[in-house]
């Protein structure tokens, strides 16, 4: 029996995404790790573009990519993905998170946030270059329903709100299920270690050092790698102990207090993280096999690190100041959202967010600002030509520079000049 299976009822999740649905007048679908559909809405149709979009060679295997991808970066950020899919639509991926099961994402939109004007449809074309006949697509766009920023980021809670409840409503069932998959992981990763030979065991030495690179991932707040390098550090103590529970709990009593410190350095609130540890030191006799006993640990560990990412939100400002330098040491070059994330660590709609959240305005629109100001200090110099000083703001053609620069300056550059005289 495959216990995943058992952790959705489908019937309620697709009753659920239907209600969304016909509440928002807006196109929605839960999709798997492929991004295959695994529940949509009865009678629920994609828009004309995107069934005609669907409908070219290769088309369906480039959505379920976008819908891969953008499942991947909500998942990683736990919280509504919003990006634009291949043929250029907008579209918001809400992560299912769910322990112990692959990922899943609810995909919502396939909507256009602005009017189609002379940019949009060339974009549109850049996009879909395989398409020959473009006219007919172009027609469908036309179709496409025109949805606010502020309403999409509405809708996105909004549905972030209900998958969280959907998630907790059977969190018992999954708790068992993160259980049992661990205990059977452990066993079978510590019967391979039965089968080395005396002379392939660990050693303490061999231990902590495993123990230092583990805890400086727990520093981090790095989940995958912690993770990853524990079973080294359970096999290990366990080979050098021959399974003597006894022992193993003295270590993993000792372990636990690290591994709480090491949160607490990494962000964890050190109130929650004493509570956590209190929590695990009054279950610690009731394990009574080795597996049970790892998979306490295991536990232990990613609720120290769920509570470090927690506090996550109170480093937004942080976060802003430095995309901030990065603009400002930065603005003459070309650089875009992308750019300016990257150097981050962040996704660009993590850091869109944030700057909607902190600084009120796009990063695009930070980025031009910062060199519209730069642009006034330039344009006094009479020595310096308008074309140089829009180049050496970062802008490539010059009368660009001017409609922008009267955008928010309210004459044009020359005018602004003159004016000083």
């Amino acid at each position: 029996m495959n216990m995943e299976n058992d952790l959705f009822d489908i019937k309620y999740l697709e009753e659920i995404l239907g209600s969304f649905s016909q509440a928002t007048g807006l196109h929605i679908e839960a999709v798997d790790d492929k991004g295959e559909t695994f529940c949509i809405p009865e009678k629920a149709e994609r828009c004309e573009f995107c069934q005609y979009i669907r409908s070219q060679p290769y088309g369906t295997e480039k959505c379920r990519a976008s819908y891969r991808q953008a499942s991947l970066e909500a998942a990683k950020w736990e919280e509504p993905y919003f990006f634009r899919c291949h043929a250029g639509l907008v579209i918001w991926a809400v992560p299912i998170s769910v322990p112990a099961a692959s990922l899943k994402s609810i995909i919502c939109g396939q909507v256009s946030m602005w009017r189609p004007d002379r940019f949009f449809y060339q974009e549109l074309k850049s996009r879909n270059s395989s398409i020959k006949n473009f006219d007919e697509l172009k027609e469908k766009a036309k179709l496409l329903e025109v949805v606010s920023p502020k309403r999409s980021q509405a809708a996105a809670d909004m549905l972030f709100v209900v998958v969280n409840y959907l998630v907790k409503r059977d969190i018992r069932v999954l708790e068992q299920v993160n259980n049992r998959r661990m205990q059977q992981k452990i066993s079978k990763y510590l019967a391979e270690q039965k089968q080395q030979r005396p002379q392939e065991q660990y050693n303490y030495s061999t231990y902590l050092k495993t123990e230092r690179s583990f805890l400086r991932y727990i520093r981090l707040g790095d989940k995958i790698k912690a993770e990853k390098i524990l079973q080294s550090l359970l096999a290990c103590l366990f080979t050098k102990t021959v399974g003597d529970i006894k022992t193993i709990k003295i270590r993993i009593c000792e372990l636990a207090a690290l591994v709480s410190r090491a949160a607490v350095e990494g962000g964890a609130d050190a109130e929650q993280a004493m509570s956590i540890l209190k929590n695990f030191y009054n279950q610690i006799d009731n394990p009574k096999r080795v597996e049970e006993l790892f998979c306490l640990i295991n536990t232990l560990i990613l609720e120290l690190l769920d509570n470090s990412l927690a506090l996550a939100n109170k480093k937004h400002l942080s976060l802003v100041n430095e995309a901030k330098k990065f603009i400002m040491s930065n603005h003459s070059k070309s650089i875009k959202i992308e750019d300016v994330a990257g150097r981050l660590f962040i996704s660009p709609s993590y850091l869109s967010r944030l700057f909607q959240q902190e600084v009120r305005c796009t990063v695009n629109d930070y980025i031009t600002r910062v060199r519209i100001e730069h642009a006034v200090e330039l344009i006094k110099k009479h020595e310096l030509s308008v074309e140089q000083v829009s180049k050496a703001i970062g802008f490539q053609s010059q009368s660009y520079f001017t409609k922008i620069f009267r955008k928010y300056i309210g004459v044009t550059p020359l005018v602004y000049r003159n004016s000083l005289l």
